[in-house]
Formats: structure tokens, sequence, C-alpha cells
């Protein structure tokens, strides 16, 4: 099935005020998770609507949660989220950041207690756009299994880096696991199988098979565990919500919680934004004529196949597939709201 992003948006943001948020907060919400599927990350789009609705149904997302600063200095802060919609919390985050670092250079900003945040570098791409550099990092439930352990223990714990370019923010977005929990979502969807090495079944057995997945493995082993842990400690020991000591220890805890570290350097502060820029695109262009390997059409940056598919999807639509269009069915006939207008050549 192939929708319009606005067809889809206006869908997500429906679907969210019948279940008590407000409009301009669902707005956020739908305008996230259809970034992520406009830019090719199926697995932190619309898919998340269903979960997200059966979140505010057992009270762990609240709707009309809002967010309030519990440290506010100059170059600092910490937001909490009140364990509502995570993108609420992090797009006032980093407004915060973006302009403290305008005024101070840097901004460092801890944003507690919210629930999922969605595609992190949607949040890095605005603050570039801002003329910053942006690094974010984050912490979540366990889905990976620390490098030796069988049994989840750490979050996929993403990192986003993003800086201004001449032709859009470059932006790295990457979990520290061998795959996103998205990526398994999408496979369940599609029917596609995972690639091994990347998954363990309920037994700690390796698996490609997405209907058995039950713990992530870290990206690298040990280097993916060990940024995990180090993105656990700076994102939610330092905020004072711990994750995964709750969860390991003898609270078993098990409600949703993520937590996400942002700083934020204004360019402008140490050169001239544009010489930057100019310097940026410089090396990625650089980059990008070197000798390839067999095999390689082409060198991209970070970012750059996301940026492509972004363009054409607004021009073309977005792809839904079968199983999740009987799930935003369901959505619909239960909310009582319209599904979203097929693209014309469907109709």
């Amino acid at each position: 099935m192939i929708v319009d992003h606005q067809e889809l948006a206006r869908f997500i943001r429906d679907a969210l005020t019948t279940k008590g948020a407000r409009a301009a907060d669902a707005g956020v919400v739908a305008d996230g998770l259809v970034w992520a599927n406009l830019r090719g990350v199926d697995g932190h789009g619309v898919s998340r609507l269903p979960s997200y609705l059966d979140m505010i149904d057992r009270r762990e997302i609240d709707p009309r949660a809002q967010p309030r600063l519990l440290h506010d200095r100059a170059a600092t802060f910490v937001l909490d989220g009140g364990r509502g919609f995570g993108p609420v919390a992090m797009m006032q985050a980093i407004v915060l950041a973006a302009d403290r670092a305008r005024a101070a250079g840097t901004c460092f900003g801890l944003v507690r207690e919210t629930t999922h945040t969605g595609a992190i570098g949607r949040y890095a791409q605005c603050m570039a756009e801002r003329g910053c550099v942006a690094l974010i990092v984050g912490a979540g439930p366990a889905f990976v299994a620390y490098h030796g352990a069988r049994v989840a223990s750490l979050g996929t714990s993403p990192i986003a880096i993003a800086v201004p370019s001449g032709n859009g923010p470059i932006v790295l977005d990457m979990a520290t696991s061998a795959i996103s929990n998205g990526k398994i979502l999408q496979a369940l969807a599609t029917g596609t199988q995972l690639p091994s090495g990347a998954v363990l079944t309920e037994a700690g057995t390796p698996t490609t098979d997405p209907a058995e997945a039950k713990t992530l493995l870290p990206l690298g082993g040990p280097k993916g565990s060990g940024l995990a842990l180090m993105f656990e400690v700076l994102a939610s020991v330092l905020a004072a919500a711990p994750i995964q000591a709750l969860a390991l220890g003898p609270q078993k805890r098990r409600t949703f919680a993520q937590n996400s570290a942002i700083l934020a350097v204004d360019i402008a502060n140490f050169r001239p934004l544009a010489e930057f820029v100019r310097d940026v695109d410089t090396l990625a262009a650089w980059l990008k004529a070197l000798p390839r390997q067999e095999g390689f059409d082409e060198i991209l940056m970070p970012g750059e196949r996301a940026s492509r598919t972004e363009i054409v999807r607004r021009r073309s639509g977005i792809p839904i597939a079968e199983k999740l269009w009987q799930q935003l069915a369901a959505v619909a006939k239960t909310a009582g709201i319209k599904m979203p207008d097929l693209r014309r050549q469907q109709a």
C-alpha cells in the first residue's frame, strides 16, 4: 500500500488525539514517525503507532504529560518527560540545547523519564539545521545482551551525530546493537529474515527468524556493549534515572523508559559557520572521489541514502506492508477514524 506522507501524519494525529493527546503533541509525534518512514527507517515509523496506543491503554504513556525542567542553568539542563511522549520532550530539549549553545558556546542537557523517543537522528538533524554540531546518545529498556551474556541486559543505545553541510546536514544515526529493535518489527511486518549474528532466541541460541528473536547482540561484540554501558551511565545514571540496574536487580522493573544525553556546540562560537560548511563539503568531496572497492558504485556520506529516499517518498508516497496495513485498519476501526487515503494510482 502506498500512502502520501501528509495523509499518514493525519492518521497518526487522529489516532493519538482519540487517546487523549493534545493536538500539538500528537502532531510532534506524527511528524517524528513520518520522518522515519520518509527516510526509509520504517522500523521507527508508523509501525510504532499500535504499540504507542497499547502503552497509553496500559498507562505506560501519559498522553497529557508536559515536560518540566528539574535543573536549569546557562549551559546545562535536565528535562523530565513525566512518562509522556518521547518526541515531545526531545523536541523541546533540542530547542533548549541549540538556543543555550548559541548563548554560551556549548550546552549539555539530559532528558529523563520519557517513553519511546523514536529515531534520534531527527533531533540531531534539527540541531544541525540551527547551526550546531549535535551529539545525542540514548539509553532504554534491555533488548541487547552484554558481550558474553545470553540475556538482554542493555538498551539498543543509539548515537546520533549531525553537522551542517552545503547539501543539508550530514547525519550519523546508529544503534550500538548489531541491528535495531525496529528492524525486527519491520522483518515481522514484511516476512523477511534477519541477518545472521544479530539476535538470539529465548534459549540464547542464534537465529535469523524474527518470530524467534528475543535478544539482540551488540555491534562489534565488546565494543558495542561497552558503548551501550557508557551511554546508560551518561544518559541515565547521571540524570538520576537508572534503567538497567533497576531492571537487572531485585526490583526487576519492566516499565518502559528512555533517557537521552544531548550535546550541542554552536559552530559560530568557534569559527564562521560558512567556513565550517565549506571545509565539511571539501572533506566530503574528497572522500566521495576516492578509488572504490569492487562492488561499490558510489561512496556515500552518513545519512545520504536516507536523504535520497526522503526525496523519492515525498514525491511517490510511503510504502506500507500488508500486515501493518491490517494493524492500522484495526486501529482505525477501534478509534473510529478514517484510514489514510491510498495514492491515486492504487485507489
